[in-house]
């Protein structure tokens, strides 16, 4: 149950921290700095979605599996989009999916060390 609070906790607060970052960039007038990031705040959310369901579906001992197998099924699909953007040169696209990988990224590495 703990380990199922500190990685709700992480993803809640990772949301948090980069849409503070949009804001500050909105207020900037940074309107595509800012919509990237909004990509990559909703990757908080997606990911605490598979996590719900996750944590419905498995026991402790198989829970990290479980999240990582789902949410590795919907990246796949994200990894598409990014390499079609980078096929068509779209710089925008590429910078918003790149961001969502970071986040990917971040999220995986935090399901290693606290699931």
């Amino acid at each position: 149950m703990e380990k199922i609070e500190a990685f709700t906790e992480f993803l809640k607060n990772r949301k948090t921290d980069v849409l503070a970052e949009v804001s500050a960039l909105a207020a900037e007038n940074k309107k595509d700095e800012s919509n990237v990031l909004k990509a990559k705040a909703n990757i908080y959310d997606i990911s605490k979605a598979f996590f719900d369901v996750a944590v419905k579906n498995a026991d402790e001992a198989s829970l990290k599996d479980e999240f990582l197998n789902r949410f590795s099924a919907v990246t796949r699909q994200w990894e598409a989009s990014l390499e079609q953007a980078k096929a068509h040169e779209d710089a925008y696209k590429i910078l918003i999916e790149e961001a969502k990988f970071e986040a990917v990224d971040e999220i995986k590495e935090k399901a290693e060390e606290l699931l």
